[in-house]
């Protein structure tokens, strides 16, 4: 079982991860529901 620190570095290293994805592209402006596609995607890929 992660301890609090762990768990608090790997909410930082998804957040980092999907701040680099929304920043690929600065020019875009996101609906939520392109939002919650693009955070859905990042939970699939990475339970995988």
């Amino acid at each position: 079982m992660p301890t609090e620190k762990e768990i608090l570095m790997i909410q930082k290293a998804t957040m980092f991860d999907l701040k680099q994805i929304l920043e690929a592209d600065p020019d875009k402006t996101y609906t939520v529901e392109e939002l919650k596609k693009i955070i859905d995607a990042y939970i699939a890929g990475v339970s995988q």
